[in-house]
């Protein structure tokens, strides 16, 4: 019974862990995505202002 207990705090914290893993991926791409914009903008102001 002890034994069951550890294993499902151990399934609850991969899952957290898991979780938090893909928080981040997700937040990484959305950064990735504004860089990208940010530039292309930026290129695009530079050439209409000249």
């Amino acid at each position: 019974m002890l034994q069951q207990s550890v294993h499902m705090k151990d399934q609850k914290a991969n899952q957290i862990a898991m979780r938090s893993r893909l928080y981040r991926q997700f937040a990484i791409n959305r950064i990735e995505d504004l860089t990208v914009v940010v530039v292309i903008w930026g290129v695009f102001l530079l050439t209409g202002a000249s």
